[in-house]
């Protein structure tokens, strides 16, 4: 299987990294034709300005990372987002918050994305026991409009596999899942696709994304 850049996104959401660190990441990174670039909401705007002439897509989360806010507080974040210049947003979602009403808030949220197709929903999957997965699973299953799910942060691969494993089991064939897995290789990257991943989040794309491209 050959690894393609357009199915990889690149997190950076350490909040101690400095302006001046922040920019070396994004001018090293917009040489490569990957599909996002995910930094936290403080730093939308400063990615846009940097991104500005690439094809890559400026992600970012609301209500990151516990996801335990209102759906007001949800709906000024992501607006505020896409006015910032965020194509692709994640909001953070508790499994509560899905289970009982996640076509609801995905109905709000959705008309705020003001015509970008990015809008999906984040759950930390690392805090969840395997029973909250499964029912989670089964939740999900009933919610056709929610196109875009986003797992996990900096998950080890095992974990990466076994949530995988799970939601993918449940959802229709048209919903794209990201799992963000910690500094993967080649080869478990390859792993992870074939588990049914759409799209990986990673944390070391300044040391693999010169492997995939020499490869290409």
């Amino acid at each position: 299987m050959e690894l393609e850049l357009e199915k990889l996104s690149i997190m950076l959401l350490d909040p101690t990294l400095t302006d001046q660190q922040l920019t070396d990441e994004l001018l090293f990174l917009k040489d490569f034709s990957i599909h996002s670039i995910f930094v936290l909401p403080c730093n939308v705007a400063r990615a846009k300005q940097l991104l500005t002439e690439t094809r890559i897509r400026i992600g970012s989360f609301t209500d990151f990372p516990l996801g335990g806010g209102t759906l007001a507080k949800k709906a000024f974040e992501t607006g505020k987002l896409y006015r910032e210049g965020a194509s692709e947003v994640f909001v953070a979602m508790t499994p509560d918050q899905l289970t009982f009403g996640g076509h609801q808030s995905y109905q709000t949220l959705a008309p705020l994305a003001f015509g970008h197709d990015g809008l999906g929903f984040f759950i930390d999957s690392s805090q969840l026991n395997e029973y909250q997965k499964q029912q989670l699973t089964i939740d999900l299953a009933k919610m056709e409009n929610i196109k875009f799910m986003s797992i996990g942060l900096d998950l080890s691969m095992k974990e990466a596999l076994y949530d995988m494993s799970i939601f993918r089991s449940g959802a229709k064939n048209q919903r794209m899942f990201q799992v963000n897995v910690k500094a993967p290789t080649l080869l478990e990257m390859e792993l992870l696709f074939q588990a049914g991943a759409s799209r990986i989040g990673l944390s070391n794309g300044r040391e693999i994304l010169p492997l995939i491209s020499k490869w290409d």
